[in-house]
């Protein structure tokens, strides 16, 4: 495979990260002074974990000498290794039943005290990803829907199922319109992001037709809201682990609820438009399969919750 396109592939992911301002493409794997005062960082953050070049040496000892170097904990999670071992293996002991008994120490190994720290640690790791640019702001909100596992399964059934708030992020706005994603997000990728980016750029599209971008539509969101804003509100379902397997097989999905709902979190769409620089998802966590109508009830409950509710574009993914 051509070095570009993994390349590609990388800066692509690492632009869509909510709490990345820029990314350097083919970047010294050994980190030097000028490199980094050339970007005007002015210092280097990495994991407790131990880097070393082709001879055994600190790929960050220059910087570290120089006291511009910042060390932080080992982000905890899975590792590619782990992820070519389930596709490999076809294990299924990844798979989360309920995220709400997980969350809640219900379910998993161990006693009850562990299970119920690692959800307890789960929790606020989904909290944190959360967050604004700063990471101390809210950011998008995240819930999760619960139901039957025929409605699960089945798209032909309506079935209004139980909504829970797992984090109170940023509503939407007067005059957005409510747009929902959904599918299953496994392995995210730069094919990923683009598919969002592209919901972006069409709502753009919709948002100049519309007259959004006039100066006095501006003027107005401004005096009622204090700040500018983009037309839309991107509400991203993810299907739980025990749909996808239904409908793919095998050891589908090879990335857990929760697992992709953090990618999917962290992640942000930029357009040459400032106001239109990130999606703020709802993460539905639980979700029926997707289709091209929404049922009633799914469409009763998310005007339960979303004031802004205008119109919605149902896509799978």
């Amino acid at each position: 495979m051509d070095d570009s396109l993994i390349c590609n592939g990388s800066v692509a992911a690492v632009d869509a990260c909510r709490w990345a301002t820029a990314s350097v493409p083919y970047a010294p794997y050994v980190t030097s002074l000028p490199w980094i005062s050339h970007y005007g960082c002015y210092y280097v953050v990495h994991g407790d974990d131990i880097t070393s070049d082709s001879s055994g040496e600190d790929c960050y000892r220059y910087v570290k000498a120089a006291g511009r170097f910042l060390v932080v904990k080992r982000t905890p999670g899975i590792s590619t290794t782990d992820l070519v071992g389930r596709m490999l293996l076809c294990t299924r002991n990844h798979f989360i039943k309920s995220l709400h008994d997980v969350l809640a120490g219900e379910e998993g190994s161990g006693s009850t005290e562990e299970r119920r720290k690692h959800g307890k640690d789960m929790t606020q790791r989904i909290k944190d990803y959360s967050t604004d640019e700063s990471g101390l702001r809210p950011g998008p909100s995240v819930w999760a829907w619960n139901a039957s596992k025929s409605a699960k399964n089945d798209d032909a059934q309506a079935e209004a199922g139980i909504y829970s708030t797992l984090v109170e992020g940023r509503p939407p706005r007067p005059g957005q319109r409510l747009i929902y994603v959904d599918g299953g997000f496994d392995l995210f990728s730069s094919g990923h992001i683009e598919f969002l980016r592209q919901v972006v750029v069409r709502e753009k599209a919709i948002g100049s037709e519309r007259g959004w971008y006039s100066d006095d539509s501006e003027r107005r969101r401004i005096g009622e809201a204090g700040e500018d804003y983009g037309p839309a509100f991107i509400v991203a379902g993810l299907h739980d682990d025990e749909v996808i397997n239904h409908w793919k097989g095998v050891n589908y999905p090879i990335m857990n609820i929760f697992e992709r709902g953090l990618c999917v979190l962290q992640c942000k769409v930029s357009t040459s438009d400032p106001l239109l620089r990130d999606i703020e998802p709802f993460l539905v966590a639980t979700n029926r399969r997707g289709s091209q109508e929404p049922h009633a009830s799914d469409l009763a409950s998310l005007c339960s919750i979303i004031l802004a509710f205008r119109a919605s574009k149902f896509l799978n993914l």
